[in-house]
């Protein structure tokens, strides 16, 4: 019975790691594809419209508070604490989001130049 116990943690943990090595390989921003890049840029600015509306939506949560803190009782200075933390992480998240699209559109803005010029190089040796 004793055996028995850390055999079965040292198989788990084998497993686990066999089940975890195909995605710790590579993640999906380093085997990015010149098409990628515009693909991901979209997909963080949808990111970011998603944290630009969760931050105005606690913005208005902490307006309302501080017009009304009144009406809030004993647990109005925790809320007011709790939303001016979400605005100050969503602000974060926005800025994150922005700099990421930005960085995807300028790769595939080079990836695209570096492309068409590649192509121009080579039709001008061929005459």
């Amino acid at each position: 019975m004793k055996t028995q116990k850390p055999v079965t943690v040292i198989a788990l943990i084998a497993a686990l790691f066999f089940v975890a090595l195909p995605f710790g390989s590579a993640s999906a921003e380093q085997s990015v594809t010149t098409s990628n890049h515009t693909q991901l840029a979209k997909h963080h600015e949808a990111l970011l419209k998603e944290a630009e509306a969760k931050l105005e939506e606690h913005r208005v949560a902490l307006e309302d508070y501080q017009s009304n803190f009144q009406y809030y009782g004993r647990r109005g200075q925790e809320f007011q604490s709790h939303e001016t933390a979400n605005i100050r992480e969503y602000e974060k998240e926005v800025a994150e989001h922005r700099a990421q699209a930005e960085l995807h559109y300028k790769l595939a803005a080079e990836e695209n130049k570096s492309t068409t010029f590649a192509s121009n190089g080579n039709a001008s040796q061929a005459n």
